[in-house]
């Protein structure tokens, strides 16, 4: 380790042990608050997890990266009042914030520490269903074809939330940031005064070796903010090109789910391989079962260029049921996505739904054609 990088870890560890001192205070007066919160105060807690994660993304240290960022997560969830800090929750929370103390104090043996059960709870707390399954499927980012960046879905959406767009932003840690007299802790300062810094990393693998010393060190940048290109281009120093709007940016970088994964709603479950989805709903449709069925669906619309739904087990629905295929179907027809049934529907199901009026050639046409 050269003297450099140990004296930016004992920085980082210095400047962590600071601000985590007072946090067990925070989070109790967090609780106390309840569904009465200042704002503030949620923030300071959620900007120190966010801090926290930056630095050790910058620095290589994952298992502190990977906590903090859990416990970002669920705090983002509090702030936006998706989740009430109950004494539960705030119990967790502390717990992974102990853990995340012991990390740092120590930093030498952090990365073979355990945080299985940390990790655990705070993804037991999400609340499930959607939030839940996006918090546990991983997404990456990618450049001519090579991963950056592997993210969870939940965190792109946050990130995005406030009217943000996500940039990817290609520093060159040489020329960019050293060869200007700068750290790179002091450009993820400024881009955190105006923006989001969702992940961060050095291409370690463009250092070179002995025989070759790489002239450039890729740093890139994953940063949200609701400020358009040519203004962050100008923020932070960078040539157009090196600044990619990551929604645009399609043939330069993806953003790619995982090719097999599935989620739970309840009791509707969907499943993705590659870019079909299936829907598998239980015999009996409730207000439970439309509730999780709105959601899968939705989330299929999101990821998913076709949607099967596996409807051969019901056997009678209501008009709330076909009104939501009706909806959905019009949904997907509008993104130019397919959603339709995965066999023939059995014929009482048919029935049910001409009784409630969505028999005619009319009504949501996915109960009528086959994947």
């Amino acid at each position: 380790m050269s003297l450099e990088t140990s004296d930016l870890i004992q920085g980082f560890v210095e400047d962590c042990r600071e601000h985590l001192d007072s946090i067990e205070a925070s989070l109790m007066d967090i609780e106390a608050a309840g569904d009465n919160q200042n704002p503030e105060l949620v923030n300071s807690v959620f900007r120190l997890a966010h801090s926290i994660k930056g630095g050790a993304g910058m620095l290589g240290l994952d298992n502190i990266k990977t906590l903090a960022h859990k416990l970002e997560n669920v705090l983002h969830m509090v702030r936006s009042k998706e989740l009430t800090p109950t004494h539960d929750v705030v119990n967790v929370l502390l717990r992974g914030f102990d853990r995340l103390t012991s990390l740092v104090d120590n930093i030498a043996d952090s990365e073979t520490m355990s945080i299985d059960d940390e990790v655990a709870q705070l993804l037991g707390i999400s609340g499930g269903g959607e939030a839940a399954a996006k918090a546990q499927t991983p997404a990456s980012v990618a450049v001519d074809k090579k991963r950056i960046f592997s993210v969870d879905a939940l965190s792109l959406e946050q990130a995005k939330s406030g009217g943000n767009e996500i940039y990817l932003l290609e520093f060159d840690l040489i020329h960019d940031i050293h060869g200007k007299g700068k750290l790179p802790f002091e450009l993820l300062k400024t881009l955190a005064d105006t923006g989001r810094i969702v992940d961060c990393k050095v291409d370690f693998e463009a250092v070179g070796d002995l025989d070759a010393f790489g002239n450039s060190i890729p740093f890139y940048v994953l940063f949200a903010t609701i400020l358009e290109a040519k203004y962050v281009s100008g923020l932070v120093k960078l040539p157009d090109e090196r600044v990619r709007l990551i929604d645009e940016a399609r043939d330069q970088v993806r953003v790619e789910q995982p090719a097999r994964s599935s989620h739970a709603f309840g009791p509707v479950t969907l499943r993705i391989d590659g870019g079909a989805g299936v829907i598998a709903l239980p015999a009996g449709i409730t207000g439970e079962t439309l509730g999780g069925l709105k959601q899968a669906l939705v989330a299929g619309l999101e990821r998913c260029d076709s949607v099967a739904l596996e409807l051969g087990g019901v056997r009678d629905c209501d008009v709330l049921f076909c009104q939501l295929l009706c909806c959905a179907s019009h949904s997907y027809a509008a993104r130019g996505k397919r959603l339709a049934a995965a066999s023939p529907l059995p014929e009482d199901l048919r029935a049910s739904c001409a009784v409630q009026g969505f028999g005619c050639a009319d009504g949501p046409q996915c109960l009528f054609r086959t994947a």
